[in-house]
Protein backbone atom coordinates (compact mmCIF):
# COMPACT_ATOMS: atom_id res chain seq x y z
CA UNK A 1 0.00 0.00 0.00
CA UNK A 2 1.50 3.37 -0.94
CA UNK A 3 1.63 5.93 2.16
CA UNK A 4 2.16 9.48 2.31
CA UNK A 5 2.85 11.48 5.22
CA UNK A 6 1.49 14.76 6.20
CA UNK A 7 2.58 17.53 9.19
CA UNK A 8 -0.41 18.80 11.27
CA UNK A 9 -0.70 22.59 10.73
CA UNK A 10 -2.28 24.64 13.18
CA UNK A 11 -6.22 24.58 13.05
CA UNK A 12 -6.16 21.17 11.59
CA UNK A 13 -8.99 18.44 12.53
CA UNK A 14 -8.77 14.61 10.98
CA UNK A 15 -11.73 15.24 9.23
CA UNK A 16 -10.01 18.15 7.13
CA UNK A 17 -7.06 16.21 6.31
CA UNK A 18 -9.29 12.87 5.06
CA UNK A 19 -10.91 15.59 2.91
CA UNK A 20 -7.47 16.48 1.26
CA UNK A 21 -6.19 13.07 0.90
CA UNK A 22 -9.08 11.39 0.08
CA UNK A 23 -12.34 13.73 -0.98
CA UNK A 24 -14.04 12.05 1.85
CA UNK A 25 -14.29 14.33 5.08
CA UNK A 26 -16.81 11.68 6.95
CA UNK A 27 -16.05 9.07 9.45
CA UNK A 28 -14.63 6.33 7.06
CA UNK A 29 -12.58 8.88 6.15
CA UNK A 30 -10.84 10.45 8.96
CA UNK A 31 -10.93 6.89 10.61
CA UNK A 32 -8.21 5.40 8.18
CA UNK A 33 -5.91 8.34 9.10
CA UNK A 34 -6.44 7.57 12.80
CA UNK A 35 -5.76 3.68 12.77
CA UNK A 36 -2.52 4.30 10.91
CA UNK A 37 -1.83 7.14 13.70
CA UNK A 38 -3.19 5.88 16.83
CA UNK A 39 0.15 5.58 18.48
CA UNK A 40 0.91 9.06 17.49
CA UNK A 41 -2.49 10.55 18.60
CA UNK A 42 -3.49 9.20 21.34
CA UNK A 43 -6.66 7.69 22.52
CA UNK A 44 -9.12 11.07 21.53
CA UNK A 45 -8.67 11.30 17.87
CA UNK A 46 -9.91 14.92 18.45
CA UNK A 47 -6.08 15.43 19.91
CA UNK A 48 -4.22 16.18 17.38
CA UNK A 49 -1.28 19.11 17.26
CA UNK A 50 0.43 21.15 14.89
CA UNK A 51 3.89 19.39 14.32
CA UNK A 52 2.53 15.71 14.68
CA UNK A 53 3.53 13.69 11.51
CA UNK A 54 1.10 11.40 10.30
CA UNK A 55 0.83 8.81 8.28
CA UNK A 56 -2.04 9.02 5.42
CA UNK A 57 -2.36 5.56 3.99
CA UNK A 58 -3.43 4.93 0.45
CA UNK A 59 -2.94 8.98 -0.51
CA UNK A 60 -1.05 8.52 -3.34
CA UNK A 61 -3.18 5.78 -4.82
CA UNK A 62 -6.36 8.15 -4.62
CA UNK A 63 -7.74 11.09 -7.02
CA UNK A 64 -7.15 13.98 -5.00
CA UNK A 65 -9.65 16.10 -7.89
CA UNK A 66 -11.86 15.25 -10.89
CA UNK A 67 -13.15 11.89 -11.96
CA UNK A 68 -15.38 9.89 -10.65
CA UNK A 69 -15.24 9.77 -6.80
CA UNK A 70 -12.50 12.87 -7.09
CA UNK A 71 -12.34 15.38 -4.40
CA UNK A 72 -15.58 16.99 -3.01
CA UNK A 73 -14.21 20.41 -2.39
CA UNK A 74 -12.12 20.81 -5.71
CA UNK A 75 -15.46 20.01 -7.24
CA UNK A 76 -17.17 22.52 -5.20
CA UNK A 77 -14.80 25.01 -5.84
CA UNK A 78 -15.14 24.12 -9.62
CA UNK A 79 -18.26 24.93 -9.80
CA UNK A 80 -18.27 28.05 -7.90
CA UNK A 81 -15.80 29.68 -10.02
CA UNK A 82 -17.67 28.93 -13.53
CA UNK A 83 -20.57 30.90 -11.27
CA UNK A 84 -17.97 33.33 -10.41
CA UNK A 85 -17.02 33.41 -14.56
CA UNK A 86 -20.52 33.80 -15.96
CA UNK A 87 -20.93 36.85 -13.11
CA UNK A 88 -17.14 38.71 -14.13
CA UNK A 89 -15.87 37.61 -10.31
CA UNK A 90 -12.43 36.63 -10.37
CA UNK A 91 -11.75 32.79 -9.35
CA UNK A 92 -11.61 31.78 -5.71
CA UNK A 93 -8.75 29.34 -4.81
CA UNK A 94 -9.19 26.69 -1.83
CA UNK A 95 -7.35 27.17 1.64
CA UNK A 96 -6.01 24.71 3.60
CA UNK A 97 -7.07 26.64 7.09
CA UNK A 98 -10.53 28.17 5.48
CA UNK A 99 -11.25 24.35 4.10
CA UNK A 100 -10.10 22.74 8.23
CA UNK A 101 -12.82 25.41 9.81
CA UNK A 102 -15.05 24.79 7.01
CA UNK A 103 -14.75 20.75 7.16
CA UNK A 104 -14.84 21.30 11.18
CA UNK A 105 -18.11 23.28 10.93
CA UNK A 106 -20.09 20.29 8.82
CA UNK A 107 -18.91 17.98 11.22
CA UNK A 108 -19.97 19.98 13.88
CA UNK A 109 -23.87 20.08 12.13
CA UNK A 110 -23.47 16.05 11.54
CA UNK A 111 -22.93 15.50 14.80
CA UNK A 112 -25.61 17.61 16.47
CA UNK A 113 -27.78 16.77 13.07
CA UNK A 114 -28.68 20.51 12.89
CA UNK A 115 -27.72 22.85 10.11
CA UNK A 116 -26.95 26.33 11.59
CA UNK A 117 -24.00 28.95 10.78
CA UNK A 118 -23.37 29.01 14.89
CA UNK A 119 -23.96 25.81 17.20
CA UNK A 120 -24.84 26.37 20.53
CA UNK A 121 -21.11 27.09 22.21
CA UNK A 122 -19.24 27.15 18.77
CA UNK A 123 -17.76 30.59 18.54
CA UNK A 124 -18.61 33.26 15.72
CA UNK A 125 -17.62 32.02 12.36
CA UNK A 126 -14.94 35.13 11.65
CA UNK A 127 -13.48 33.52 15.57
CA UNK A 128 -13.38 29.77 14.05
CA UNK A 129 -11.68 31.07 11.09
CA UNK A 130 -9.40 32.93 12.72
CA UNK A 131 -8.70 29.93 15.10
CA UNK A 132 -7.97 27.87 11.99
CA UNK A 133 -4.96 30.57 11.39
CA UNK A 134 -6.35 31.98 8.43
CA UNK A 135 -5.40 36.07 8.94
CA UNK A 136 -8.95 37.47 7.37
CA UNK A 137 -9.75 40.77 6.00
CA UNK A 138 -13.80 40.07 5.43
CA UNK A 139 -15.31 36.45 5.51
CA UNK A 140 -18.74 35.04 4.45
CA UNK A 141 -20.25 31.67 4.98
CA UNK A 142 -22.91 29.40 3.37
CA UNK A 143 -24.21 26.34 4.55
CA UNK A 144 -26.77 23.70 3.31
CA UNK A 145 -27.77 20.72 4.50
CA UNK A 146 -29.77 17.29 2.17
CA UNK A 147 -27.82 17.90 -0.93
CA UNK A 148 -26.28 15.19 -2.73
CA UNK A 149 -23.99 16.40 -4.65
CA UNK A 150 -21.61 19.30 -5.31
CA UNK A 151 -24.25 20.20 -7.90
CA UNK A 152 -26.91 20.02 -5.98
CA UNK A 153 -25.56 22.09 -3.20
CA UNK A 154 -24.34 25.20 -5.80
CA UNK A 155 -27.72 24.97 -7.27
CA UNK A 156 -29.61 25.74 -3.86
CA UNK A 157 -27.07 28.31 -3.27
CA UNK A 158 -27.33 30.15 -6.51
CA UNK A 159 -31.51 29.65 -5.95
CA UNK A 160 -30.90 31.58 -2.57
CA UNK A 161 -30.05 35.24 -2.68
CA UNK A 162 -28.07 35.53 0.44
CA UNK A 163 -26.03 32.73 -0.89
CA UNK A 164 -25.80 33.78 -3.91
CA UNK A 165 -24.31 37.06 -2.83
CA UNK A 166 -21.65 35.02 -0.84
CA UNK A 167 -20.92 32.67 -3.87
CA UNK A 168 -20.22 35.70 -6.63
CA UNK A 169 -18.49 38.86 -4.27
CA UNK A 170 -16.11 39.57 -6.27
CA UNK A 171 -13.89 40.46 -3.05
CA UNK A 172 -13.04 37.21 -1.51
CA UNK A 173 -10.18 35.09 -2.63
CA UNK A 174 -9.82 32.18 -1.07
CA UNK A 175 -12.56 29.41 -0.37
CA UNK A 176 -12.81 26.38 2.26
CA UNK A 177 -15.08 23.66 1.86
CA UNK A 178 -16.65 21.20 4.22
CA UNK A 179 -18.91 18.00 3.50
CA UNK A 180 -19.80 15.36 6.06
CA UNK A 181 -23.18 13.17 5.51
CA UNK A 182 -24.84 15.49 3.03
CA UNK A 183 -24.20 19.04 5.38
CA UNK A 184 -22.04 21.42 4.15
CA UNK A 185 -20.30 24.31 4.59
CA UNK A 186 -18.60 27.03 2.32
CA UNK A 187 -16.22 29.49 3.95
CA UNK A 188 -15.20 32.53 1.71
CA UNK A 189 -12.40 35.05 2.72
CA UNK A 190 -10.46 37.56 1.75
CA UNK A 191 -6.92 38.39 3.40
CA UNK A 192 -5.92 41.12 5.93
Amino acid sequence: MTVEMYTVQPGDFLSAIAQRFYGDGSEAGWRKIYDANKEIIGADPAKIEPGMVLTIPGAASLPRSGGEGGDIAQRVLDLSNAERSRAGAPALSLHPQLTAAAQHHSDLMMQHNQMTHQLSGEPEMGDRISQAGYRWGGVAENVAHGQTSPEDVLSSWMNSPGHRKNLLNPEYQHLGVGFANNFWTQKFARPA
